[in-house]
Parts: C-alpha cells; sequence; structure tokens
C-alpha cells in the first residue's frame, strides 16, 4: 500500500456562516445643536483613566474588576487599553475596597484615593495579612483534594466558601444528600492568624424514588416528560443522572423552561418534582457552509419541526452536498409511544437517499430504517427493522469489490450498559455495548443470509489527576464466505474512534503493520489505550496508543497489527471535550495525522 500521510479534520468540517441582513428605513438625522443629540450625549457614561499603585500580593485585576473598572477585551485590539472608572462609582471606592481586601485577609490594609479632574490614582498598603495557621479536618469521606488552603497563606473569604460549595457537590455527585457538614474559620485578630474547621458525616446513600410532574403544558402527557429521566425508582441518586435528565428533556427541543426539583426528600429518598414549559417557537432552519480537508466544500441544510400534532412529536429533512457524498433524508420521533411495565419506548424513522464517494466504487443508496428504543441512563435498548437497495459502481481497479444492485433486508438489535460516571467528561467507570444484525442480501449471486456482529467494552480509571481509559472493540461479519454483500457493510479501520495515524475507513484488511489493502475485513479487532493528565484549568494533555487487525476470514486472528501512538490536547467544553490528537505508524512514521473531534471518545 502507498505511503500515506493525512491532515484530516474530521468532525469541524460545517463552519456556519450565518449572514443577517437588517434594512432600516432612512431618516434625516438632526443637527448636532438639536435636542435629541444633547440628550443622548447627557446619556453617555462619564468614565475617568484610574491606576492602583503599591500592590505585591493581592491580584490587580481583581481590584479592578470589584471597584467596575472598564477596560478593552483582548480581542478588541481597535480599542484604548486605559483602565477607566464610572465616574458614578468613585464615591464608592472607598467602601468597596474595604470589603475586598478584608476578604483577601487583609485587615490591616490602609489605602489613599486621589481624585483629580485628570483621573483617579489608588496607593494602597497591603501591611500584614490574616493568614492560615492551623487546618483541622474530619470527615468519613475524602475531602482533604477539596480544601485548597496551606498553612501561611492569607485567608481568603471567596476561597473559603467555594471549598465548601465543592464539597457539597461532591457528596450530591457520590449519592450522598443527607449529610451533616460543619465549615468554621476561626479568626484571631490579634494574631493576624486563622484556623479553619472541616467536619463531615457523609450518612448513608440517598436513593431515586418516584417523580412527579407537577406543572406541564395541558396537550402534554406525563409519559413524555417522565420517558426523559434518566434514573429509575431505587438508583442511587446523583447530580450527574439529574443533569443527564434535564439534557434528554432539552433535547427533546419543545421546552422552554424545564425544572427538576431535588430537594424533597424522606429520610434517604429524593422524590424529584418536574416542571416544565413549551417554547415560544417549534420551528428550527439551520444552513452551513464549510470547508473539509477529506470531502472538500460541503453545504448542509435542515429543517426540524418540534411538537408536530402535539405529544412532543418531531419531524426533520436533511440536505448535504459535498464532492464526495449527497445526502437527502426525513425522519420522524415520537416520544414514549408506549410502556411496558415502568420503560418507556420511542419510536424512529428515518429514509432516504445517500450517495458516498470512496477510492474506487461510489456507492448509492436508498434505505427506510424503524426502531423502538429505551434509555434510562445505564440501560439502553434498540431494536429495529431496515430496508435498502444499494447499487455499487466501480471507479478503480478493485477486483475484490462486487459492482452492482443489493436489496438488503435485515433486522438488528443494540443493547448498552453504561456505567460512567459521566457520559461527557468520565473519569470512572465502565461502557458495555453489543449489536447484532440479521438479514438477507439479494444481488446478482442470489439472496444470501449474513449476520454482523459488533462488541465493544470500555474501561476508565482515574489515579488523582491521571485518567486512563481503555476500549476495545470486535467485530464479525459472516456473509458465508461468498462476498455477497456491499463493500460497505464490512469493516474497515481509521479515524478519531480507531487508528488515529489514519483517516476515515482508511484501513483495510491489514497483511502487514504498515501494509494494508483497500477490501474491507470480516474480522475486525481493535484496541486503544489512552492517559490524560490536567496541563492548565480545563486544558488536558493526553498520550495514546491505538492497534487494528483486520483479517479476510471471518474468526481469524493471525492477520498484522497496524500500531500507532501519539500526543494531544483536550479542551473540556459544556458539549465534551475538544480534542487535537498527532499520531504516527510506529511502524512507518512518514504514515501520521492531525486530526480535531468534539466529544467523547470514551
Amino acid at each position: 500500500m502507498k505511503t500515506r500521510r493525512y491532515f484530516g479534520i474530521p468532525l469541524l468540517s460545517a463552519l456556519l456562516l450565518g449572514i443577517p441582513l437588517w434594512l432600516h428605513a432612512a431618516q434625516k438625522s438632526e443637527p448636532a445643536t438639536s435636542a435629541t443629540a444633547r440628550e443622548k450625549k447627557a446619556q453617555e457614561i462619564k468614565t475617568l483613566p484610574i491606576v492602583i499603585e503599591g500592590v505585591k500580593h493581592l491580584d490587580p485585576d481583581g481590584l479592578y474588576n470589584v471597584l467596575g473598572v472598564k477596560t478593552a477585551s483582548w480581542f478588541e485590539f481597535w480599542k484604548e487599553k486605559e483602565k477607566r472608572i464610572p465616574v458614578e462609582l468613585i464615591p464608592a471606592i472607598k467602601d468597596t475596597l474595604r470589603g475586598y481586601l478584608d476578604s483577601k485577609g487583609y485587615y490591616d490594609a490602609d489605602y489613599r484615593v486621589e481624585v483629580s479632574p485628570k483621573g483617579v490614582k489608588i496607593i494602597i498598603h497591603e501591611n500584614r495579612p490574616v493568614t492560615v495557621e492551623d487546618i483541622n479536618v474530619s470527615s468519613d469521606f475524602p475531602i482533604r483534594d477539596y480544601i485548597t488552603f496551606k498553612k501561611g497563606e492569607p485567608f481568603d473569604t471567596d476561597t473559603f466558601i467555594s471549598i465548601k460549595s465543592r464539597i457539597k457537590k461532591a457528596l450530591l455527585k457520590e449519592g450522598y444528600c443527607s449529610y451533616d457538614l460543619d465549615t468554621k474559620a476561626y479568626v484571631d485578630l490579634e494574631k493576624r492568624t486563622v484556623d479553619l474547621l472541616y467536619r463531615l458525616k457523609k450518612g448513608g446513600l440517598c436513593h431515586f424514588g418516584n417523580t412527579t410532574v407537577v406543572s406541564k403544558p395541558e396537550d402534554l402527557r406525563d409519559a413524555v416528560i417522565l420517558s426523559r429521566m434518566r434514573y429509575r425508582p431505587g438508583d442511587i441518586f446523583t447530580t450527574e443522572r439529574v443533569n443527564e435528565s434535564y439534557s434528554a428533556l432539552n433535547k427533546l427541543g419543545i421546552f422552554g423552561q424545564t425544572l427538576i426539583n431535588t430537594e424533597i426528600k424522606y429520610f434517604n429518598e429524593v422524590r424529584p418534582q418536574v416542571s416544565a414549559k413549551y417554547k415560544e417557537h417549534m420551528h428550527r432552519y439551520t444552513l452551513s457552509v464549510g470547508y473539509d480537508t477529506t470531502v472538500g466544500l460541503r453545504a448542509r441544510g435542515t429543517y426540524d419541526h418540534f411538537n408536530f400534532f402535539g405529544g412532543g412529536r418531531k419531524v426533520g429533512l436533511v440536505a448535504q452536498y459535498s464532492s464526495k457524498d449527497i445526502v437527502l433524508t426525513a425522519n420522524f420521533f415520537q416520544p414514549a409511544i408506549f410502556q411496558l411495565g415502568d420503560r418507556y419506548i420511542d419510536l424512529y424513522l428515518d429514509g432516504g437517499y445517500t450517495q458516498h464517494s470512496y477510492d474506487t466504487y461510489d456507492e448509492n443508496r436508498f434505505y427506510l430504517n424503524g426502531w423502538l428504543n429505551h434509555n434510562d441512563g445505564t440501560w439502553s435498548y434498540d431494536l429495529g427493522l431496515t430496508l435498502e437497495r444499494i447499487n455499487i459502481t466501480l471507479t478503480g481497479d478493485d477486483e475484490g469489490i462486487l459492482p452492482g444492485n443489493f436489496n438488503l433486508l435485515y433486522g438488528y438489535g443494540r443493547i448498552i450498559y453504561d456505567r460512567r460516571d459521566s457520559k461527557l467528561n468520565p473519569r470512572n467507570g465502565y461502557y458495555l455495548s453489543g449489536y447484532l444484525e440479521y438479514g438477507y442480501s439479494q444481488g446478482s449471486d442470489g439472496n444470501n443470509p449474513y449476520y454482523k456482529m459488533l462488541l465493544e467494552a470500555h474501561l476508565i480509571k482515574s489515579f488523582g489527576d491521571f485518567t486512563l481509559a481503555t476500549v476495545g472493540r470486535l467485530g464479525v461479519v459472516d456473509d458465508g464466505g461468498v462476498a455477497a454483500l456491499p463493500a460497505s457493510k464490512y469493516f474497515y479501520a481509521g479515524g478519531s474512534f480507531s487508528n488515529r495515524a489514519y483517516g476515515d475507513r482508511e484501513i483495510g484488511i491489514t497483511y502487514a503493520p504498515a501494509d494494508d489493502g483497500s477490501l474491507g475485513g470480516r474480522t475486525w479487532l481493535n484496541f486503544t489505550a489512552e492517559l490524560q493528565y490536567p496541563v492548565w484549568g480545563d486544558l488536558y494533555g493526553g498520550i495514546f496508543y491505538d492497534a487494528t487487525m483486520l483479517s479476510e476470514d471471518i474468526y481469524d486472528f493471525s492477520f498484522a497489527w497496524v500500531q500507532s501512538a501519539g500526543i494531544g490536547l483536550r479542551y473540556m467544553t459544556p458539549v465534551g471535550p475538544m480534542k487535537i490528537d498527532f499520531a504516527v505508524n510506529l511502524h512507518d512514521l512518514s504514515t501520521n495525522r492531525i486530526s480535531i473531534m468534539i466529544g467523547q471518545s470514551f
């Protein structure tokens, strides 16, 4: 196989270009001396330059911020960088400074404020601060990592309050909602010292009880809201499950306001109460144009109608075009279509036309897909049926790929068991999934039964600030050995979720550590290990190892492994980490790739 070097950006291909146009009626401007101009001038906020001197240990930016000082942001390069304070805030400077200095432990600090028509000057003498002398901790729950004070450093009231808040969040995240927490700061003003006391009894684990819908739109069934709760009665109470429930409610796209009240407790049982209100607009249109290094220019448009004929239903349309793919599809979603015991079942329908150009062939596909789904946050089940008509046209020299028409009818099932402590940024836990597809492929060689199976396991474990994640995958396609399936039904590897030294679907049957074919395999093994560590704030570094094997025959594990390794950066965002990775094939360093993606791969 030819030596390859890749630069890919697989998931940042759609650069949204919003160009709104506003049309305003032209109006005659009034003279500068008019009453309107004078009123506008009077309404302008007057400011004066301000400077703070004498600070040695305190953060000057914190002082400017608390005083309400205005300054240009770093990206506003065209604006003057001089710090200025609104004139109306000048009389409050002394009181504001005193409160801020005391909150930072500088009770003995003195200062002088000089005000003139040319500006404001503040001279601060910090003097001796109140420092931490002793930290006493008694707890049956690990909280020492949250107590960031060190002996001898100035006592900060804001830090003291935030530590208590972080301890409470940690307790709730682990399922302890009936804790007894006592935090005190004993200040000795004569010695200028403070003794800190932390006493905690975590109590017993709390569990979810029954959820009640206390407020909702009149035409919406309770079942639609209850089906989005990502917990079941009896599960251990955690704030993570509550946050996942909020996310599931928001994904319905019909609510403008939602509230899950978890303050009501009976002993160690939390009984949530849910309130929800419709949003004002139920139609959404999107249009995006972007550039992808793999497919070139790409345009995409979507339309979604939420709460279609009520009941939380949704219909949607998708149209996409690039040099390598065309997509024209429609979809339908019905939440909580029926109930089995205490489990709510959703209905999904999806169908349309897709066209994709691969290296040596083009695939045109018409399809109709329907499936039922249940998801309670820990367990997820899918059961579906798909009808496809696929046409394969060869565009290159590849004797192993069958051209022509294929009619496929298959049923499939998927089961997921998710015990990660977070969906967006897991630090501990495991994830198991299994997929089985069975059906018939009718092509030029007749009607052939086949099955496809994919097993996946994730294990995540943290050691202090370091997080180790491993992922293993096993896939098998049994076509009876007659190659009666469309080429895209077989396994390929490469990309951000398998082997990062290669682009998506760039790895075929692996004949040697640096040599793979263009045909997909019937057996696929893939292993990934990654170690993440904090660099600064929400920025993390990572080192990783990926290994891939694709064999020509079913359950044949004798083929070569393609091994890659690399480094990367991860920035944690509200929708998951943004990842930048650089990976190389360990047996051929000229095969390497830079990739960018958003989302959690563990």
